[in-house]
């Protein structure tokens, strides 16, 4: 298997996992001392698989499960660089009676041995600011 077959292959387990909660399903795609980190944002980055595979969790259980619906949608085909392949995406998030959110950014994956080694996340930073005001004026409208 080569880097981006093992990228899709996460990526399609991520997104079961968002549907069904098996969030185990993740650990084959990811070295034992894997990383994940939210570049710009103050979440702690999260060494080690059941750390990296239990911040994934709770970052979809804590925002994406509070609207109605999420879409994500691949903005680039993934790139590689040498070890590190990279796409560029776009989350569409829905809560009815209020304007949709919508998110942009990058994620970026560094393999080692077949395995998921580093995974970065950085939001845009228009993102990052709609998502501040969207938060201001509907948060309070979201799903507990």
């Amino acid at each position: 298997m080569n880097n981006i077959d093992i990228f899709n292959s996460f990526a399609a387990a991520f997104e079961a996992a968002v549907e069904d909660d098996n969030w185990s399903r993740l650990g084959k795609y990811l070295a034992d001392d894997a990383t994940y980190i939210n570049i710009g944002s103050p979440d702690p980055k999260s060494i080690g698989k059941e750390a990296v595979i239990n911040f994934l969790k709770e970052d979809v259980t804590n925002t994406d499960k509070l609207f109605d619906a999420r879409n994500l949608h691949a903005l680039t085909q993934p790139k590689e660089k040498g070890n590190w392949l990279s796409r560029k995406w776009r989350t569409i998030y829905t809560l009815e009676g209020v304007p949709d959110l919508v998110v942009q950014g990058e994620a970026r994956y560094r393999f080692e041995d077949n395995l998921i080694k580093e995974i970065e996340e950085e939001v845009t930073s228009d993102s990052m600011q709609s998502l501040g005001g969207w938060m201001e004026k509907y948060g309070e409208r979201l799903h507990a």
